[in-house]
């Protein structure tokens, strides 16, 4: 028998799953509740509606992010250390989770991505904020809003493992090294 937690767990991958095949307005509850193996009642008791729901996949998905980058993240380090070691973990991390990354495309640029989500999950968007910020006042990086920063690596991040999973056979066979990406990425934000 599934715990309460299971059973959200199943809920929250089941709708993640079905947004990425059909966008949002293709994910009704009842078929949240089917692929979850769990009766349409069930999934209220966790969210109040599917707007509800969705805010809480954002929510998970955020947290996971957070865990496998932020906490990683070792402030004692010099900051071009810190820096290739964040980009180093927010690309395995979104190549190792095409599902994660699916939702996120389509969420960051939906209307549920407003600036009250972010205000409510702090941790993962003031932690990035900081972190160029850090770079800023140590004199490691341009005095450039943070902001433009984040958008700048972590889309660079996203669309590279992207890429990666869906063209990687081909691109391998041409040969093709992204081994310098992160440095022209480093390059570009990079005091002078």
């Amino acid at each position: 028998m599934e715990t309460l937690q299971e059973k959200r767990i199943s809920i929250i991958k089941s709708g993640m799953e079905l947004i990425n095949e059909h966008g949002f307005h293709g994910c009704p509850i009842s078929q949240v509740a089917k692929k979850a193996g769990v009766a349409a009642g069930t999934i209220y008791t966790y969210f109040e509606n599917k707007e509800d729901m969705i805010y809480g996949i954002f929510k998970e998905v955020i947290q996971k992010q957070y865990k496998a980058v932020a906490l990683k993240d070792n402030p004692e380090l010099p900051f071009q250390e810190r820096f290739f070691k964040f980009w180093e973990n927010i690309s395995e991390f979104y190549f190792q989770n095409p599902e994660i990354q699916g939702f996120l495309d389509q969420f960051l640029k939906s209307p549920y991505n407003t600036e009250e989500v972010h205000k409510e999950n702090p941790s993962w968007f003031e932690w990035t904020e900081n972190f160029y910020l850090d770079g800023i006042r140590q004199g490691a990086i341009k005095d450039i809003n943070p902001i433009i920063l984040k958008i700048l690596v972590n889309e660079s991040a996203h669309s590279l493992a992207k890429v990666k999973r869906n063209f990687g056979k081909k691109l391998e066979k041409k040969k093709v090294d992204f081994s310098s990406y992160p440095f022209m990425i480093w390059d570009a934000i990079k005091a002078n």
